[in-house]
């Protein structure tokens, strides 16, 4: 490959990373490794108001009165919610040697089997393409998210009071923590408290969305390679030789190290996928479970609640839910699909030609391959289409279960 086109082919990727690296330490998590004291105070301290927060709604939760059942819901979510930030923001803290491996890894490694084929060309600049396009994606929704869920509730109180001239409007708040004191008094702090870690909250998702998705997206495109490299790992040079009977042992040699480069990368991402699955299992099964519930209950309180500011921040809790799910299982759909993509390349190599060994060789990786890679949720079930169809499913039938139960 000449050194422009693989200089500039390896900057696309690596703009990604450092833009991963760039997010991760304002929020105190990169470098995975040899953080300085300070900044792994700052981590400490972040930890430590999500635990804040996270007790503030569990103590609100806790003497909510559990007759007004429309209360226990204003709160709940909001405490999920909090809770799972805080365990995918220690997740990566806690396991920030594989986070690091796995980030060195397409940093340097990725390229040992990137050759200066047209098509390796076009894989990476897809993949560099799909890989921006979700983490600005990511970064956009959140900053307008942040500013509306912290905005909404001034808004309403500004549309009660001011365009249908009620006199009696109430105090709204971004999620109503409990308080050692009388919230009314010290409005204005509370509204300011709650606001900076709702952003908080919502930065902690969506640095932690980016990192899986981005990580997702460069197994596959490694993926892609391998697959494109078995594709045409014996070139017609190599059929001409095999064919005229010149070269046969140099020729079957080269095949055979080609091939024994593609096994070896394609064991080395089975691993890391097994690893970073077993990292994600926990909050992969917290979504998958209570994602169906929590849909539900939100969803349920927006078409029966009176009040227009509940009903409007119910809808818009539901449909960030359903996105968080969806996100999920969108992810281990498209590594799911791309691990598969490697049987049809094996099958499309020109193996016939190849010798025994090769062939014995490349029986055993389809084998492997037919078993693709996946995310599951503690392995209990595989994180796909499929599983956010039975997520939906399941809320709408509990959604029924609710509207009937109500109405009677």
């Amino acid at each position: 490959m000449p050194e422009k086109v693989y200089c500039a082919l390896k900057k696309l990727t690596q703009i990604e990373l450092d833009f991963l690296s760039i997010l991760g330490s304002k929020l105190f998590l990169y470098p995975f490794i040899g953080r300085t004291k300070r900044v792994y105070a700052c981590y400490m301290l972040v930890s430590l108001l999500l635990i804040v927060t996270a007790a503030q709604l569990l103590t609100a939760l806790l003497v909510a009165d559990v007759k007004e059942w429309i209360e226990i819901i204003n709160v709940a979510p909001n405490l999920a919610v909090v809770l799972m930030a805080l365990l995918k923001y220690t997740k990566v803290h806690v396991n920030r040697d594989l986070y690091k491996k796995i980030f060195e890894h397409f940093r340097d490694e990725l390229w040992d089997v990137i050759s200066d084929s047209v098509e390796h060309q076009n894989i990476v600049t897809q993949y560099a393409a799909k890989t921006k396009f979700i983490s600005r994606f990511l970064i956009y929704y959140s900053i307008p998210l942040v500013i509306f869920v912290d905005s909404f509730p001034r808004i309403i109180m500004y549309l009660e009071r001011e365009l249908l001239g009620s006199d009696d409007t109430k105090y709204l708040y971004p999620f109503d923590g409990w308080y050692p004191f009388d919230k009314v008094d010290w409005y204005y702090t509370v509204y300011l408290w709650e606001s900076f870690m709702t952003m908080n909250v919502v930065v902690v998702y969506a640095f932690t969305n980016m990192i899986h998705s981005s990580y997702t997206l460069f197994i596959c495109l490694e993926l892609k390679i391998l697959g494109s490299s078995i594709k045409n790992l014996v070139t017609s040079e190599d059929v001409a030789n095999i064919v005229n009977r010149t070269k046969l042992q140099e020729t079957h040699g080269d095949i055979k190290r080609k091939l024994k480069t593609i096994i070896i990368r394609h064991q080395l991402l089975a691993q890391i996928v097994s690893e970073f699955d077993i990292v994600q299992g926990d909050v992969t099964l917290a979504n998958y479970l209570f994602g169906s519930v929590f849909l539900t209950l939100t969803i349920f309180s927006s078409t029966v609640v009176d009040n227009m500011y509940k009903s409007l921040r119910y809808f818009f809790m539901f449909c960030s839910l359903l996105i968080e799910v969806f996100f999920y299982c969108m992810i281990g759909q498209i590594l799911t699909d791309d691990s598969d993509c490697l049987t049809d390349a094996i099958y499309s190599a020109d193996w016939p030609y190849a010798n025994t060994e090769t062939k014995m060789a490349l029986l055993i990786i389809m084998t492997r391959t037919q078993r693709p890679f996946k995310y599951t949720a503690k392995g209990y079930i595989a994180m796909n289409l499929n599983s956010f169809s039975g997520v939906c499913s399941m809320s709408y039938q509990f959604f029924n279960l609710l509207r009937t139960a109500y109405s009677q």
